[in-house]
């Protein structure tokens, strides 16, 4: 055989045989700078930071923090952007919105001792 022919099967070859799976996965870091409560607006006086990590492939996502990651819902808005929806135990609801310029909202409607307790945070995310 001729090796322009063998080369030709070769790299077809490896042009048709299925790779591993790939994950593309884009980070989404937020901090908050301002909050609202039932007692009016406040500045955070310390760094409130949330991360969120988005599988574009399986389109899944994940809060990243320091006791690990869990799974939260994903929805897109038609007008771009998107937001988070995370329930964890005992009633409590967050949800992170964020605009196509990376403006955020993470809002937390809990349920404390049979009294609603809402509180809303304003900040921007960084995507990469």
């Amino acid at each position: 055989m001729r090796p322009v022919v063998i080369i030709l099967m070769l790299a077809a070859f490896v042009c048709l045989t299925p790779g591993p799976a790939r994950c593309d996965t884009i980070t989404y870091t937020c901090q908050y700078q301002s909050y609202s409560d039932q007692k009016g607006n406040h500045k955070m006086p310390e760094d409130f930071k949330l991360v969120f990590a988005v599988d574009t492939t399986k389109v899944t996502a994940k809060t990243v923090g320091s006791k690990g990651s869990f799974d939260v819902e994903m929805l897109y808005s038609p007008s771009g952007g998107m937001t988070f929806i995370e329930m964890i135990d005992g009633g409590k609801v967050l949800t992170t919105s964020i605009d196509p310029a990376g403006k955020s909202v993470h809002s937390r409607n809990i349920i404390v001792e049979g009294e609603i307790l809402p509180s809303q945070y304003y900040g921007a995310c960084s995507k990469r």
